[in-house]
């Protein structure tokens, strides 16, 4: 046991924020084991769940009891005394909670995220434009496909109509991310790369409408890095979001 300081040193805190970590472990844990004594004892029913749920209420009751009071012992180990005693513990539930709560922000933003989740998949309504003194046919054998962060989702293009100087098509949109592409897959493997100017959650009104015409951002040759597309004369491409309302 270090001698008494009249402050919270650094070293505590760090100290004491592990001794937490290990206090809600070993609280939880042996709390687990207890309340499954107990729900035997008391002969709590196991159906639907009683007997576990029973368990995990003892579990979170020894950790909320075993924590702090390995905190305040770490720390009078410490030296820790008087007022700073009582700072340090609530620092370092306070730590504990911070960290905890940054941990599961990062995990939950990792996690994909459906972006209708009451409803059918948003679809990416989509016309691509050829360019200047082209025809739609130079389209055939084109593939459209939506690459995102979450997945890859193939295009579809609907049945042509003449003299509209458009190929149109859609793309079902399935997660909630702002890193789309839409990719012009060419037979000669010099794909056009669009951007989308969507954000993670397009399921607003003003994105019902259509876009503004749009040139690629990228050019994709087989075997070599995307480079990006000059702003001469190139395929464009003009998008809207269709979807129920949730």
């Amino acid at each position: 046991m270090q001698a008494a300081t009249k402050k919270l040193p650094l070293s505590a805190v760090l100290f004491g924020i592990l001794a937490g970590v290990v206090g809600v472990a070993v609280g939880l844990g042996f709390g687990i084991a207890l309340g499954s004594v107990l729900a035997a004892a008391f002969h709590v029913s196991p159906m639907e769940g009683g007997a576990g749920y029973f368990a995990v209420a003892i579990a979170l009751i020894v950790a909320l009891v075993v924590t702090p009071a390995s905190i305040l012992l770490t720390l009078y180990w410490r030296g820790v005394r008087k007022i700073w005693l009582f700072i340090g513990v609530v620092t370092v539930c306070l730590a504990m909670f911070a960290m905890a709560s940054a941990g599961f922000g990062l995990w939950y933003m990792a996690q994909p995220h459906i972006l209708n989740t009451n409803g059918p998949t948003p679809q990416l309504e989509f016309e691509i434009k050829p360019p200047d003194g082209q025809s739609v046919e130079n389209l055939t054998g084109v593939e459209a496909e939506l690459d995102t962060d979450r997945n890859v989702m193939p295009g579809y293009w609907r049945d042509a109509v003449s003299n509209s100087g458009v190929r149109t098509g859609y793309v079902e949109v399935y997660y909630r991310t702002s890193r789309r592409l839409f990719v012009l897959k060419f037979p000669n493997h010099e794909d056009r790369v669009f951007r989308l100017r969507l954000p993670a959650n397009p399921m607003k009104a003003k994105y019902r409408a259509w876009s503004d015409w749009e040139k690629p951002d990228f050019i994709a040759k087989a075997g070599e890095q995307p480079s990006r597309a000059s702003t001469g004369n190139d395929y464009q491409i003009r998008y809207r979001l269709d979807y129920q309302d949730r």
